[in-house]
């Protein structure tokens, strides 16, 4: 296991626990060891802390101790994409740390022990041995999407804005193939493909939570687990079973693709279009801006505007109508009085006999 984890650890709990310091603060008060299943370079390896007397000397272990952390640092207007808590709970825990870390080294080393930290943190969620606390690939590809910008906010900001620019660049290039390419819409066989895309995209999830039921706490569906079988039951399923999942799922990107692909081409956004010239000269900052990211310590780094390019749109709305609505339940709030903190009902009941 890519864990050692605390006593009082059994395959339905980690035995890892949090104290409640404020609504969106924890400490964690039972350290815990992580190693990554996967060695990084020895350049971005050598930045990590090493720690004395490790539980074994075969893996490369980081020693996560006492602190504070407030979990995954998702804005509550995205938690309805990806929320502060899950299965990557122990991963965000383990790169608090190792940022926290990197923000108190030397200027000169802080970007480079942070993208080891971004690094671990990538390799920790998709970590194929930590059982129902490996995230999906979506998710772990949007939580170190969202890290890995920050990084370059916090401690390279000039790299930032080519990061930037070469998102707008992509923007502006998709924007322009979205008016040009595809040949007659036709709008109604758009709807019927994305209506059953989403529906068998629905079914796909449904049998994945099956399964997930089904399956053992704490086992993940890997040929060392060749069969799904709670204790002193008979199976209840395959591990070949997760392919019917996956090809669901593609079945549905395709349908939802072929949808997308018959309403090409699309009208101007606000009747204003996007110029051929600068449809190109947005492709070519954003191959220009990966090419540069490409030169990090991580070279996954290179993707950074790609996946922002293609995840931003519908972030952004998701987190615009998020904010509308909550405005709306917010406003009974501003009329009732707040407290500094819970009131102990039983010492004042004590208190007062």
């Amino acid at each position: 296991m890519p864990y050692a984890l605390p006593a009082g650890a059994r395959p339905d709990t980690t035995g890892v626990q949090l104290q409640i310091d404020t609504p969106r603060r924890f400490t964690m008060t039972t350290p815990f060891w992580y190693a990554p299943f996967r060695p990084l370079p020895e350049s971005l390896d050598a930045l990590l802390p090493h720690a004395e007397n490790p539980p074994d000397d075969q893996h490369r272990w980081l020693h996560i101790p006492r602190e504070s952390t407030d979990l995954g640092s998702v804005p509550g207007v995205l938690w309805g994409l990806v929320a502060s808590y899950g299965r990557h709970t122990l991963a965000v825990i383990v790169h608090d740390h190792l940022a926290g870390l990197a923000k108190l080294a030397p200027e000169t080393e802080r970007f480079d022990r942070a993208s080891a930290a971004d690094e671990v943190l990538y390799a920790a969620l998709r970590d194929p041995e930590a059982g129902r606390y490996r995230a999906s690939w979506f998710r772990s590809l949007v939580l170190w999407t969202g890290v890995s910008a920050a990084r370059y906010y916090q401690h390279r900001r000039s790299i930032f804005w080519v990061l930037a620019a070469a998102t707008v660049g992509g923007w502006l290039g998709l924007g322009w193939l979205a008016e040009n390419v595809g040949g007659r819409p036709f709008p109604l066989a758009g709807w019927i493909l994305g209506v059953v895309g989403l529906v068998v995209l629905g079914v796909a999830g449904t049998f994945a939570a099956r399964l997930a039921r089904l399956r053992p706490q704490g086992v993940a569906p890997t040929p060392a687990h060749p069969t799904f079988m709670p204790e002193g039951e008979q199976p209840v399923g395959r591990a070949s079973d997760i392919w019917v999942v996956r090809g669901l799922a593609a079945a549905a990107i395709v349908l939802l693709l072929g949808a997308v692909w018959t309403a090409l081409p699309l009208p101007p956004l606000f009747g204003l279009g996007v110029p051929g010239f600068l449809g190109l000269l947005g492709l070519l900052v954003f191959l220009a801006g990966s090419g540069y990211l490409a030169r990090s310590p991580v070279r996954r780094d290179a993707v950074l505007p790609l996946t922002l390019a293609l995840a931003g749109p519908p972030v952004g709305l998701v987190a615009l109508i998020t904010v509308g609505v909550l405005s709306l339940m917010w406003l009974p709030d501003a009329f009732s009085t707040t407290t500094e903190g819970p009131v102990n009902t039983v010492n004042g009941r004590s208190g007062r006999g």
